[in-house]
């Protein structure tokens, strides 16, 4: 037998829906980070909140504006809508157009919350607070990569077979352990056998390198 769902556990469900399209923008277009299982499901009950938190003060501020009950203020309109979805109220209705709108919600706060991480404006206000001096980064590979004060032309010198190669960065791989990139306009250099120095081997216009951290170095410059 299928178990009966009752009216709470549908609100809860459908408070889930936005914080999940929230947390899949996020995972889909911002930057690439680990997650828990703990922690995405605390991160899809943030967002469903907020959303609908959100979605209640605008249908509060429209009902406050359009059709303000006798005797009642400002915040207790729009107060009593916001804390009433976001805290799923009984006395609070839940119909399709409030799912619907907070599902709209989710995908401007998912787009948002990808604007925060991907320039690191929190720690970046942190930091001019003296609060921390931390990145938004996860570690040093994706903070040299993505910092704006970096340009993108890189020397990539291969410890193993003694190659060289220089060109622009067109991708990164973020997120895990792997170490990838993409570059284009690349020059291949080899150690000669009969002096010290570098000889160009090859010219190529799009390479993609597959790096092993213990033995590779990367050299950034500034070039025109």
């Amino acid at each position: 037998m299928i178990p009966k769902v009752d009216d709470l556990g549908l609100k809860i469900l459908f408070l889930l829906i936005p914080g999940i399209i929230a947390l899949g923008i996020v995972k889909s277009i911002g930057p690439k980070r680990p997650r828990s299982d703990f922690e995405s499901g605390l991160q899809i009950f943030i967002y469903g909140v907020v959303c609908y938190a959100i979605a209640g003060f605008l249908e509060g501020l429209y009902f406050w504006y359009f059709s303000t009950p006798e005797g009642n203020g400002f915040w207790e309109i729009v107060g009593a809508r916001s804390l009433g979805l976001a805290t799923l109220n009984p006395q609070t209705s839940l119909g399709p157009g409030q799912i619907a709108f907070a599902t709209g919600v989710a995908i401007v706060v998912g787009c948002f919350v990808v604007k925060l991480q991907t320039h690191s404006i929190p720690h970046r206000l942190l930091r001019a607070l003296h609060l921390t001096k931390r990145t938004n980064e996860v570690d040093i590979w994706e903070l040299t990569l993505n910092s704006p004060n970096i340009d993108s032309w890189v020397t990539v010198r291969h410890h193993d077979n003694g190659k060289v190669y220089q060109g622009w960065v067109r991708g990164y791989s973020d997120g895990g352990d792997e170490r990838e990139l993409l570059l284009a306009d690349v020059i291949v250099y080899t150690p000669s056998a009969v002096t010290s120095e570098l000889d160009e081997v090859d010219q190529i216009p799009v390479l993609y390198l597959g790096l092993d951290r213990k033995n590779t170095i990367l050299e950034l410059r500034n070039v025109n």
